[in-house]
């Protein structure tokens, strides 16, 4: 760019700062009541006609999970819910709130969680996945071969044990380890 044709710009550039706002006026084109950027798209024609409508093939949804892979029978080895049926647990009859608790009635593949109530009285309800259930000591889903789903009510008092319970904070088990340290000489 020549040296003239900048010193121009730069000259112009500082009157049109230095002018009062009053002398500069900007038309900001108003839209017009009732038309919409959009009215003019609503009846857009394809310059190609079809003669016939476009048809999409869906592929057919599998109806049937595949279990190959999964040791033992799907429903008498180990329940198939895809979602967390409607049963008779309560937050209300489990020994220590906050925890996590296996559903017996759903044969242990459903899981709740208690701890302040809102959730409901059945707390938060969670679901394994097929093949596995709750293991009430373990406070984790694990193959349903590794489960016995009938200890799991006198299992729920593990919920009490501070160091065990997954809702009690890192800095109180910590604490707790602390205390119960043994010094051997």
């Amino acid at each position: 760019m020549p040296r003239s044709r900048s010193v121009f710009t730069t000259g112009l550039l500082l009157a049109v700062l230095a002018a009062p706002a009053s002398l500069i006026h900007i038309h900001v084109q108003e839209p017009v009541p009732g038309s919409n950027y959009y009215d003019e798209f609503q009846h857009f024609q394809p310059i190609i006609g079809f003669r016939r409508p476009i048809v999409v093939k869906e592929e057919p949804k599998k109806s049937d999970q595949d279990f190959s892979k999964i040791p033992g029978i799907p429903g008498v080895d180990f329940p198939l819910f895809h979602r967390v049926p409607p049963t008779s647990f309560s937050c209300a009859h489990v020994p220590v709130i906050p925890g996590m608790y296996a559903n017996v009635e759903t044969g242990c593949q459903a899981y709740h969680i208690c701890h302040d109530g809102r959730e409901g009285d059945q707390g938060a309800s969670f679901l394994c996945t097929n093949g596995t259930l709750f293991n009430q000591n373990e406070f984790a889903c694990d193959w349903w071969y590794n489960v016995n789903c009938a200890d799991a009510p006198s299992l729920y008092r593990l919920n009490g044990d501070p160091l065990k319970n997954p809702y009690v904070p890192k800095e109180t088990k910590d604490a707790i380890r602390e205390r119960l340290k043994i010094v051997v000489l």
